[in-house]
């Protein structure tokens, strides 16, 4: 079974269809480069998983289950997630504030995700804008990791990024 399968589908944005016929299976602990030129898709793809696009038509699994018409919370809790490159962190909260304001009990406790990023560890007093951009984006990792992604869902980037 594959941990992510999209299968013929369209997507855009209210009637522009920017997707149309996607089709991949992203197996367990696999890995996707989705590569293409400024204006293709790439992020379009990335949020119509999230569900923050008009969907058309086709199929989208996460674990086996559909997941198209799921609303984006129902899919956070299913455990997909998203790093975007702008990080999105609370620049005025501690790094563990971050981690902790949205955290979801689960196999990532904020104990495994100062072990997976030791820097965090030593930075859990530092505000969120006081830490480096590396250390925003392990911040973001976290904080995604903490709500109950999956660590292979979780590291959708809409740009390259290091996970």
């Amino acid at each position: 079974m594959a941990e992510l399968s999209l299968r013929d589908v369209r997507a855009g944005y209210g009637e522009t269809v920017v997707l149309e016929d996607i089709a991949f299976e992203l197996p367990e602990r696999g890995a996707l480069a989705v590569l293409g030129r400024n204006g293709v898709g790439k992020t379009t793809l990335l949020a119509t998983i999230m569900g923050h696009t008009t969907f058309h038509a086709g199929s989208i699994e996460y674990q086996g289950k559909p997941i198209a018409g799921l609303p984006v919370y129902e899919r956070c809790r299913l455990g997909v997630g998203l790093v975007p490159q702008t990080r999105d962190i609370f620049p005025s909260l501690s790094v563990e504030e971050n981690l902790t304001v949205a955290a979801r009990p689960g196999r990532w406790t904020l104990a495994r995700v100062y072990d997976l990023f030791p820097k965090l560890a030593e930075r859990r007093g530092h505000w969120g804008n006081q830490i480096s951009g590396g250390e925003q984006q392990m911040l973001a990792i976290g904080r995604a990791l903490s709500k109950g992604s999956r660590p292979s869902s979780s590291r959708s980037c809409s740009r390259p990024c290091s996970a």
